[in-house]
């Protein structure tokens, strides 16, 4: 049996952070708790992807190098320390539980991406894509509240118009019928 090429390794594993990373984004849209607790352990899992790639693509050179194993979990342990200050953070209540999402996605992010400058080129566009990421939820929360008020606003006047429009009718035919 043929090993399964690189690519196909680095492309499972690229769609699998970008598809957590969009469940996510999705948690901490609808519930902020569910979010920062999400992103606060998904890093692990994030951890665990990029060693496990890192090894699959070098397995086949003789020797691995501990140093560069030491590199990659020294690396990661700095990312997932740097999530669990900003737990404490909130722990403290500096900040909110919705800021402490975005700030694990940016993180996540930047770890993802230096780890793509010297671990695998594969992590730096994901680590673009979740810096997009955490600037969409960035903009979606400060602009949800107006978008909100603004689809509520159109749905009132839409709803005033056709009443009057049907009101405007109904009076029309009455009349022609009274007549």
């Amino acid at each position: 049996m043929q090993p399964v090429h690189p690519w196909k390794a680095k492309f499972g594993v690229g769609i699998g952070m970008i598809f957590l990373a969009v469940i996510g984004m999705a948690m901490t849209d609808v519930q902020s708790t569910a979010g920062w607790d999400f992103w606060k352990w998904i890093v692990s899992i994030y951890a665990i992807l990029a060693l496990w790639l890192s090894w699959y693509v070098k397995r086949k050179e003789q020797t691995i190098k501990p140093l560069t194993v030491w590199h990659e979990l020294l690396h990661w342990v700095g990312v997932i320390s740097a999530i669990f200050f900003v737990s404490y953070l909130v722990h403290l209540g500096t900040i909110s539980r919705l800021i402490a999402g975005i700030f694990d996605l940016i993180l996540l992010g930047l770890g993802v991406f230096i780890a793509g400058i010297y671990i695998e080129s594969t992590f730096i566009f994901i680590g673009l894509i979740l810096a997009v990421f955490a600037v969409l939820m960035a903009v979606l929360m400060q602009y949800m509240y107006p978008m909100i008020f603004s689809i509520a606003a159109a749905g009132v006047i839409i709803t005033a118009i056709s009443i009057w429009i049907s009101h405007k009718k109904f009076k029309k035919n009455r009349k022609a019928k009274n007549s």
